[in-house]
């Protein structure tokens, strides 16, 4: 396999894949702005050649529906590489004057994305109707040309497995691979902040997978292809055989939209998108380890009750700190977090949950579930995070819709279930002042203050709502602003932020996280005088003894989680470390050998430790 290099072009598409983690860049004003110029492009293109490249790729969006497309292509077949190709839904070579053009233009390698053996399965995946008969008949196009001009495309299909498409992979390949299909690549559904929600609905265990794999060899086997599945760990198809099985390659060069320089730029940052296990340290395989979907639910509660009673042994005893406040739920089944807040509850008192209502649950289920154990006495507070449309993290030119709009959803079921008689727990709003000054001077944003607070109130009816406004940390490797020396603007500041929050019927105070911050001397200090300053204006409300950090809340998933990774960014937080869990990691061993067999059960109970790894290819 050559060198490849894959430019990301942007964000604009003809489809609407549900499972899509671009969805909340298509969504906001004038999204096509996101995309990638010419000229940048260009230059990306030269690059691969100026860094030895061989093979050069394009992904997006959808490259194939920008304008310059096909001059691109052609400038990459100048610089004389071996294959130039594109990820694409297929649709735009439905048009024959295209595809020819597209292969008059240099390009040879043509990875599909079709989800389904049926247009009533993929079109309803992409939600776009037709778009499935439209790819069926570009690969036709492509397959036709290529045999009439007597030239050899590498064609290859992108599957992603969902529930209801996992059990189709052989109808897939019977499918496509007439045409000319020779690698059919799969990969279960990967979850992100902007799609975390729907997790519940496309979740597909390791086990479902393995037997799809499984069924589908025979008809590897009859078309002579391959399948080559990413994101799910190699020890558990290699005893289905290597013939037709290929390894996942995680060595692709993805040069990301939001780069400027060059590709990998932001290497350096650490995602948890993966755990281990034992037999994980020895392999030598190209291979991350276990999707943190796939981590085990059982674990997941094991691990919060134990970092829990770690945290709590420094509680002071008098006064009560307030409730243990639980954050970082993103990934747990509807059970599992109702468990997880009783059994908190049962050692520690009423517990507090902080969420931005974008779980593994629907918002009607966490509504009723909130409901619940505040008439258990289990839950005392509800925290929600509020994030407004905002850049994503690293990506400067990038937005993300923020999650209000799900907010609001959420506090509207929660109306709906006190009007009728239910219990809730108090309702506590968290937002940090950058955030809250744009809802309120952002011409784009200012029409999401009043209508969050609406909701809030009618969420809450007679009872009081609390707006906590909390200092977000200064960047890193910057000069912090000197805080005294702007004292009166920040003390004005201060006060029209409480005043918005008053006029909109919230009672507003500050969050403070103690001194314990994991913070360099210059940023510990200026964050020390800020927040000193709100404390002149609000009331002060402490979390140093309320809030802890389990392993699944920590700031390097912040891919997936919605809890502000600057809450944790402190010293002395009990975690869970390695050697504590050495003992579990048999456990994760029980989950591969049950895939094998291709039990029923989707999980065992154990799980080896969460490691931090660079992102994959």
């Amino acid at each position: 396999m050559g060198k490849l290099l894959t430019i990301e072009t942007g964000f604009t598409c003809n489809s609407r894949c549900h499972y899509c983690t671009q969805l909340d860049y298509r969504v906001i004003p004038q999204a096509d702005q996101l995309d990638l110029s010419t000229e940048q492009i260009s230059q990306r293109i030269a690059y691969a050649a100026s860094q030895g490249y061989d093979e050069i790729g394009f992904s997006g969006g959808e490259p194939t529906i920008r304008p310059d497309f096909l001059d691109l292509v052609a400038l990459a077949k100048s610089y004389d590489f071996q294959k130039i190709g594109v990820t694409t839904n297929g649709r735009m070579f439905a048009y024959r004057a295209f595809a020819e053009q597209a292969l008059d233009a240099g390009l040879n390698s043509f990875t599909f994305s079709i989800h389904g053996h049926t247009a009533e399965i993929h079109d309803r995946i992409a939600h776009a109707r037709g778009a499935f008969d439209q790819a069926m008949q570009g690969l036709a196009h492509l397959s036709s040309l290529a045999k009439r001009r007597g030239i050899d495309l590498h064609l290859m299909n992108n599957q992603i497995l969902l529930p209801d498409n996992t059990p189709y992979i052989s109808d897939i390949i019977e499918q496509m691979a007439p045409h000319g299909v020779g690698l059919f690549m799969i990969q279960p559904f990967i979850a992100q902040r902007s799609n975390v929600d729907d997790l519940a609905r496309f979740y597909v265990p390791y086990a479902d997978v393995v037997q799809a794999v499984k069924s589908a060899i025979p008809h590897l086997k009859r078309w002579n292809a391959r399948i080559k599945p990413y994101n799910v760990p190699n020890c558990l198809l290699w005893p289905l055989g290597r013939e037709h099985v290929e390894a996942q390659f995680y060595d692709i060069t993805v040069f990301r939209e939001f780069e400027q320089e060059k590709a990998g730029e932001f290497k350096a940052f650490k995602a948890k998108q993966w755990y281990r296990i034992d037999d994980c340290r020895t392999c030598t395989e190209a291979c991350p380890g276990f999707r943190i979907e796939q981590f085990p639910q059982g674990q997941m509660l094991d691990q919060v009750l134990e970092t829990a009673s770690e945290f709590a042994k420094d509680w002071p005893a008098d006064p009560s700190p307030g409730p243990l406040l639980l954050t970082g739920t993103e990934l747990f089944e509807p059970q599992t977090l109702r468990n997880t807040l009783k059994q908190l509850a049962a050692v520690h008192g009423p517990v507090g949950w902080l969420t931005a209502a974008c779980e593994r649950s629907t918002r009607q289920e966490l509504a009723e579930m909130a409901c619940d154990l505040a008439k258990e006495g289990v839950l005392a507070e509800l925290v929600l995070v509020t994030q407004p449309l905002d850049q994503r993290f690293l990506a400067q030119r990038v937005l993300e819709k923020g999650n209000l709009e799900e907010m609001r959803q959420f506090l509207f079921r929660l109306a709906e279930l006190r009007e009728a008689g239910a219990t809730l727990p108090a309702i506590t709003v968290l937002l940090n002042i950058g955030d809250l000054l744009r809802l309120l001077e952002d011409p784009l944003l200012m029409p999401q203050w009043p209508a969050l607070t609406k909701a809030c109130k009618k969420a809450a009816g007679p009872a009081a709502v609390t707006a906590l406004i909390a200092v977000s940390n200064f960047p890193r490797g910057q000069q912090p602003p000197d805080m005294q020396r702007q004292r009166q603007q920040n003390l004005d500041m201060i006060q029209r932020l409480a005043d918005a929050c008053r006029q909109a019927g919230l009672e507003p105070g500050t969050l403070t996280l103690g001194d314990r911050r994991g913070l360099d001397p210059a940023r510990a200090e200026q964050m020390r005088i800020i927040e000193a300053q709100l404390a002149e204006v609000l009331p002060v409300t402490p979390w140093t003894h309320r809030l802890f950090r389990h392993p699944l809340a920590r700031a390097e998933l912040d891919f997936v989680t919605w809890s502000p990774p600057w809450l944790f960014e402190r010293e002395g937080l009990a975690s869970i470390t390695s050697e504590k869990q050495t003992d579990s990691a048999q456990g994760l061993r029980q989950v591969a050998v049950a895939a094998l067999k291709l039990g029923q059960g989707t999980h065992a109970d154990g799980a080896g430790e969460v490691e931090a790894r660079s992102e994959g290819g």
